[in-house]
């Protein structure tokens, strides 16, 4: 499984629907990966996204013009102040 982690600071006054509603790809085709948003309840202006696709590390790659839409990411620099974090990462199994 890849887990995707952004860690975002929203531009004053955006809203957590906001983000979610220019994040959202344009269409109907569903999203081929889990997605959550998380707010943090300190700072309402800071937003975790976790994307979590299951397959490996070359169906991810395949699968990222399905999972990253350049008019969401236009949209997204309208509202997003700054990424504080963003990494890909795949899971390990570490059960003995």
């Amino acid at each position: 499984m890849i887990i995707a982690v952004f860690a975002r600071r929203l531009r004053p006054g955006v809203s957590v629907e906001q983000f979610v509603t220019a994040w959202a790809p344009d269409g109907g085709e569903p999203y081929p990966a889990g997605a959550e948003v998380a707010l943090d309840p300190a700072d309402d202006r800071r937003i975790l996204t976790v994307i979590q696709f299951n397959g490996g590390m070359s169906a991810f790659r395949a699968a990222i013009p399905r999972l990253i839409h350049p008019e969401s990411r236009a949209r997204l620099a309208e509202l997003v102040e700054s990424t504080e974090l963003e990494g890909v990462y795949e899971t390990v199994d570490v059960a003995p």
